[in-house]
């Protein structure tokens, strides 16, 4: 229960979950949908900043890709993802038995691109009938404050303020691989990233099976069962 027991007080967990071998892979994984800029499917929206390749500023990701929503519309390894046992093993320890998925999607941060997210919770946006939702980002790239680490305030998932003083943000410092998970009322915003390296994050948010989505969107998948009574439900 110590995980638990942590992301009740801060509002937010950090647990390294991917190896080197398995990052490399999601990397690959990435460069195929953003080099260029997949157009698959109708609904999986991949937003690039740029409509002609510049190499020259981002090897990576040459169409400043910025956001993918929907990732798990992009192919069988991409839906397989939202499956993965590790992740929902501590889903499952913050949130119970019984877990749904929400939606999949993520962030790129190409070189010195400028983070224009404010500090806001997800329950905000994501508007549901319980506080039960639980956001697993996946770092594919080392993060620090330089570099576009994401800003979190520490216990404000049990606080009525929206927007913390400079003393109250912490950064998430991660490697590659590393997994943060946070509750849907803590406040957190993404940072600019001011080196010349690429970051980008996978993320997948999950919730309780009795929680109901509040917000029409175009999710895929959304409300899709994963487990009941801590079992895993079959892969459709």
């Amino acid at each position: 229960m110590k995980d638990r027991d942590l992301f009740e007080r801060d509002g937010y967990l950090v647990a390294d979950l991917y190896s080197e071998a398995e990052v490399a892979r999601l990397k690959t994984m990435l460069s195929r949908l953003i080099d260029p800029p997949l157009r698959s499917h109708p609904r999986l929206h991949v937003h690039a900043a740029s409509g002609t390749p510049l190499p020259h500023l981002d090897p990576f990701n040459p169409y400043a890709v910025w956001k993918i929503v929907n990732t798990p519309l992009a192919g069988d390894d991409w839906y397989a993802l939202i499956h993965d046992e590790r992740v929902l093993d501590v889903v499952g320890e913050l949130l119970g038995p019984d877990i749904n998925f929400h939606m999949g999607f993520a962030r790129l941060r190409p070189s010195r691109l400028k983070a224009e997210e404010g500090w806001h919770r997800d329950l905000d946006t994501d508007r549901h009938t319980r506080p039960e939702l639980v956001t697993a980002l996946v770092y594919l790239d080392d993060m620090d404050a330089e570099s576009g680490a994401t800003l979190v305030w520490p216990g404000s998932h049990l606080r009525h303020e929206s927007e913390p003083a400079a003393d109250e943000v912490v950064p998430v410092r991660a490697r590659p691989g590393s997994v943060l998970f946070l509750h849907c009322l803590t406040v957190h915003r993404a940072s600019s990233n001011t080196t010349d390296r690429h970051r980008s994050i996978l993320i997948h948010e999950y919730k309780s099976a009795r929680t109901v989505e509040l917000t029409p969107n175009d999710a895929a998948f959304g409300d899709l069962p994963l487990r009941r009574g801590g079992r895993p439900r079959p892969v459709l």
